[in-house]
């Protein structure tokens, strides 16, 4: 796909439309919230934050998360552990793992968005640097 890109246009604005144009090729319906969780306070991470961030924010290294998070005192080893919580709720509660998959897919699509559109993204970030 070839995608102009307009010295009006900011790179938000390019991102939105490669990914939604990928989106509409691929429609999928979100049917979550018909959905009841099994157990509502592990249901409330998943709900509240971007599953595949979740999990790559629990995985940091001790140090990384202590400075990014300095009000919480959780070592990596209960991070792991309540990531494993997470991932086997996901596997048992139906809402959660379609939250799961929705976001997981989502974050595949950003993905193939930027992957099959580096030059026009790089063009767009050289302009937004002032770089010709």
């Amino acid at each position: 796909m070839e995608i102009k890109v307009d010295l009006e246009i900011d790179f938000i604005e390019l991102l939105t439309q490669l990914i939604s144009e990928k989106d509409n090729e691929n429609p999928e319906e979100r049917n979550v919230r018909d959905l009841k969780c099994s157990q509502p306070v592990l249901g409330r991470w998943i709900d509240g934050c971007d599953f595949p961030f979740l999990m790559d924010t629990l995985a940091l290294a001790d140090g990384v998360f202590s400075q990014e998070f300095p009000g919480i005192e959780l070592t990596q080893n209960e991070r792991k552990e309540f990531a494993r919580s997470l991932e086997d709720h996901c596997q048992e509660c139906a809402r959660c793992h379609a939250k799961q998959a929705e976001d997981i897919a989502w974050k595949l699509q950003i993905e193939t968005a930027f992957a099959e559109n580096k030059r026009a993204i790089g063009k767009a970030l050289g302009q937004a640097a002032g770089k010709p």
